[in-house]
């Protein structure tokens, strides 16, 4: 005996022929069109057992009926579901475990389009599903800001392991931040030929990386640190004109920043590639499982 109190209002279809019920909601549906979207479904309806009307049945206790029928509206060609931050999340757990591929694909999409509007909630769907490139642009948003983003009550729904990864990396980049003034940027360097007095350039350069250094260290604390693509952006405003001073920049600049910072990238996620975005940011990356 079914428990059932209504039909679903957008997929009850009269030609269906499997019936799908979920929590108190009936789908009769199509198995072509459900099959082609999940192999799962695909292999249930070979077990599926045959309805009082003589229609094959499963019964999905543990799914919303709501999202439900809106992964059906996005399925079948005759309605239309766009994903958005309300469903994303379910949409994914979904196509995680009944393997749509469609479904996967499409939120993902959708992340990789979406992520710097809500950056926190991405980088736990990224990290829940393996999405790398993903995580690694998302972690870099996060960075930017980070001391904003971990006042915030879904920095606590992030795992444990990305929670402790976010916090030692903006941690390490605060000392170094703080140490940046025993650096000397012009040590290990060689002069081009044309350089006409190495001693002379070497202060130059050292008296205008001075400032920078200044400018980029805010003090005195507790005031917020510089954001790390500010910091970057400072370092490495040209010095000026001439060959040494390009060379300066190109080599030996990037050499010590690296090494003092570690490496920085700007936003790269494919969705975004028309943005025009000069910046680079501090990230982390999910680790293999």
């Amino acid at each position: 005996m079914t428990l059932v109190t209504k039909h679903s209002k957008l997929h009850y279809y009269s030609d269906g022929d499997i019936i799908i019920i979920v929590g108190k909601t009936t789908f009769l549906l199509h198995k072509t069109i459900i099959g082609l979207a999940s192999k799962v479904f695909q292999d249930m309806f070979s077990y599926a057992s045959a309805s009082t009307n003589e229609i094959p049945e499963i019964m999905l206790d543990d799914e919303s009926p709501i999202i439900f029928e809106e992964l059906m509206s996005y399925i079948y060609p005759n309605t239309h579901v766009s994903i958005n931050w309300n469903n994303v999340s379910e949409f994914l757990r979904i196509a995680d475990k009944y393997i749509m591929e469609s479904i996967l694909m499409a939120a993902k999409a959708f992340l990789e389009r979406e992520f710097r509007k809500n950056p926190l909630p991405a980088l736990r769907m990224a990290e829940q599903h393996g999405f790398k490139e993903l995580y690694k642009e998302t972690s870099k948003l996060i960075l930017e800001k980070f001391l904003e983003f971990k006042r915030s009550q879904t920095f606590n729904q992030l795992s444990v392991i990305t929670r402790m990864s976010l916090t030692a990396k903006y941690d390490e980049y605060t000392k170094a931040l703080s140490n940046l003034s025993k650096i000397d940027f012009t040590s290990g360097y060689l002069h081009c030929k044309e350089c006409k007095s190495t001693s002379e350039h070497d202060k130059e350069i050292s008296e205008k990386f001075e400032s920078r250094v200044r400018q980029v260290q805010i003090l005195p604390l507790p005031l917020p640190p510089t954001p790390p693509s500010i910091t970057r952006k400072i370092l490495f405003e040209a010095i000026g004109n001439n060959l040494c001073d390009k060379q300066f920049m190109d080599f030996q600049l990037p050499r010590k920043f690296k090494k003092q910072f570690g490496s920085f990238e700007p936003l790269e996620c494919k969705k975004n590639k028309k943005d025009q975005d000069k910046k680079y940011y501090l990230f982390i990356e999910l680790e293999n499982n």
